[in-house]
């Protein structure tokens, strides 16, 4: 009965946010004419003081003695030390892989051509999944069946789960933002219809950064900053032959840089990401170092390893270590007894694991079981904050522990972070900000800006729909034009100071028209309890095939609900944006942020545009 009634919600909600018959009624209202990207703010006397606390989340991961999730936890279950001492629990969220997000009932109708909703079409289970497939680390001969076991998972994932996919060749590309569609994630890595910049075989690995800590590092930087500010955990699992990113130093590193690592190991962990290295190898018989001379597949040419200060030493036998067992679950204990460099990458792949709250997988020849494990089992969490007793911001390493009452079950979370101040890079606490005064608290964070990024999940918190059209034929860009866009990502130039700067060669630019309608409970009345009007940005960027951005507007909307009084108007805001985008653009992503409460929408849309219905034709 409850699923019943929620889907009649559901549909009433769909229903509100698009209903052709209103579209064609009153004609939208326009945004305010400030300049694209900037907020208007209204003067105020009001006197605000500021606060600054910061809160530490936690995500952890609980499983029972047979590796499966452990659910019905409560606050009280969970003891929470920072440096030795007791932190107090200051929220605690229950995240359950079989729970499920609001989505489009099956009886919803259907939208005209060139009409979007960001409503999922089913419901999106699990927090987000990033894989990243590192062909750079990864040998010629493993790479044709890791592909096809990443291929048998992906056709096999469970409904509703959100993926991204990061390949690693000749560079770090992008190869499909986030989506629970199976397909486009399968065709991303299909070698029968490979797409640009992933390889059927790569075969010039070692070319390009194999084992190279100083490129690993960079790798993460950018998947970091992509996934920063989008709200929630992201499991990173990071598929590899090698996993260059020891936390101590090795012989022969041209440079130590665990310092570094800790700081990129801080910002993932800042932005609630987890790692997860899942090893390509499968079960090694020959480790290196054995000795035999091991090598990855020929036996031959085996690395030495240098242990780590106050390791035990070097076996004096030299007697090979023994293979941990074949399986799906991570071996937590591998021999490294002859500190091979077989025996590192274990130990790499469970310290980067275990500081981050993530698992290892190595030593197994079912890659699919393993990246089942990491999305189901693991979609299964507890997220805690607490404020640190200790809030300086003196950049030491703070320690985390988390224990519960329960014996037997293992917990995954982050072990750690540095204490420096909020917006450096390496920081790793959000900072909540308080605001005393009469008038309402302004919004600290921007979240529309982090979540138009190409490729990010589609958001909805903040319910709209809208009908995007092309408006007349591409025109020749004008000299203005052409400046405005040498601002982007896609047109950007290094300057010179010896070199004059060239304007850029006019391109042809399409303009697109998109109508918006919000629902928001803010516009169920035309001022707030506090009277404030409902105020709103509004954002569009074009992107095109490698995810630059190649132009974007923000506009600002404010004032009643609707110039209809009746019913069915009531708690609907329309509003009429124009974007000017070049004709190489692929996706136009599009958002709305209630600029009160921070609350935002957003969705992605794929280029060309379906031809227009003919309903839609005769509205406009």
């Amino acid at each position: 009965m409850f699923a019943s009634v929620r889907s009649l919600a559901t549909l009433a909600l769909f229903c509100s946010l698009w209903n052709p018959l209103l579209a064609r009624s009153d004609p939208p209202t326009p945004p305010s004419q400030g300049a694209p990207g900037q907020a208007s703010e209204a003067a105020t006397d009001v006197t605000k003081f500021r606060s600054t606390v910061r809160r530490v989340i936690v995500d952890v991961v609980v499983r029972d003695s047979n590796n499966k999730a452990v659910r019905g936890l409560k606050p009280s279950d969970f003891v929470v030390a920072e440096d030795g001492h007791l932190q107090t629990v200051l929220s605690f969220d229950v995240h359950d892989f079989d729970s499920s997000s609001i989505s489009l009932p099956s009886n919803a109708p259907h939208l005209p051509n060139n009409s979007f909703a960001n409503i999922p079409a089913t419901p999106e289970h699990g927090p987000l999944y990033v894989i990243l497939y590192d062909l750079a680390n990864m040998e010629v001969d493993d790479q044709i069946d890791a592909r096809r076991q990443v291929l048998k998972f992906i056709d096999s994932k469970p409904p509703g789960t959100r993926f991204a996919i990061f390949v690693r060749s000749d560079g770090l590309y992008l190869v499909q933002g986030f989506t629970d569609d199976k397909d486009r994630l399968y065709a991303a890595l299909d070698p029968r219809n490979p797409k640009a910049h992933v390889p059927r075989v790569f075969l010039l690995a070692r070319n390009y950064g194999y084992r190279d800590p100083a490129q690993m590092l960079g790798v993460f930087n950018h998947v970091s900053e992509f996934l920063d500010g989008i709200p929630g955990r992201k499991n990173l699992i990071w598929i590899a032959g090698t996993f260059p990113l020891a936390f101590f130093p090795k012989a022969g590193d041209p440079h130590d840089y665990r310092e570094d690592i800790k700081v990129e190991v801080n910002a993932l962990t800042q932005s609630q990401i987890a790692i997860y290295p899942v090893s390509v190898r499968g079960v090694v018989p020959n480790p290196e170092g054995a000795s035999t001379g091991a090598g990855p597949h020929t036996g031959v040419g085996g690395e030495s390893y240098s242990p780590p200060p106050g390791a035990p030493p070097t076996s004096a036998t030299g007697s090979s270590p023994t293979p941990p067992p074949q399986s799906a679950s991570p071996v937590e204990n591998p021999d490294t007894s002859l500190y091979s460099s077989l025996a590192a990458d274990y130990a790499v792949q469970k310290e980067l694991a275990k500081s981050t709250g993530g698992r290892a997988f190595f030593s197994t020849n079912d890659l699919a079981a393993a990246l089942t494990e990491v999305t189901e089992i693991d979609g299964n969490y507890y997220s805690l904050t607490y404020a640190p007793t200790n809030q300086k911001d003196d950049g030491t390493l703070r320690n985390i522990e988390v224990k519960i009452a329960q014996r037997g079950y293992q917990l995954s979370y982050r072990r750690s972070y540095f204490a420096l101040a909020r917006g450096s890079r390496s920081s790793s606490e959000a900072a909540q900000t308080t605001t005393a005064s009469s008038s309402p608290t302004s919004v600290q964070t921007d979240t529309l800006q982090v979540n138009m990024k190409h490729g990010a999940p589609m958001i909805h918190d903040l319910l709209f729909s809208a009908h995007v059209r092309t408006d007349g034929a591409p025109t020749r860009a004008t000299a203005d034009q052409m400046s405005q866009l040498a601002t982007e990502a896609a047109y950007f130039r290094t300057h010179h100071n010896d070199k004059p700067v060239k304007p850029l060669a006019p391109v042809e630019l399409q303009k697109y028209v998109i109508d918006y309608r919000v629902t928001d409970l803010a516009l169920k009345s035309r001022v707030t309890q506090d009277g404030n009007v409902p105020s709103f940005e509004f954002a569009a960027a074009a992107f095109d095939l490698d995810g630059r951005m190649l132009n974007g507007v923000v506009n600002n909307a404010a004032g009643q609900a609707s110039a209809s009084e009746g019913p069915n108007e009531s708690g609907v805001f329309r509003v009429r944006q124009q974007l000017d985008v070049p004709t190489n653009a692929a996706w136009i992503r599009i958002g709305v942020r209630n600029q009160l409460t921070g609350r935002t929408g957003c969705l992605e849309i794929q280029l060309p545009l379906a031809p227009p219905s003919p309903s839609t034709t005769l509205a406009h």
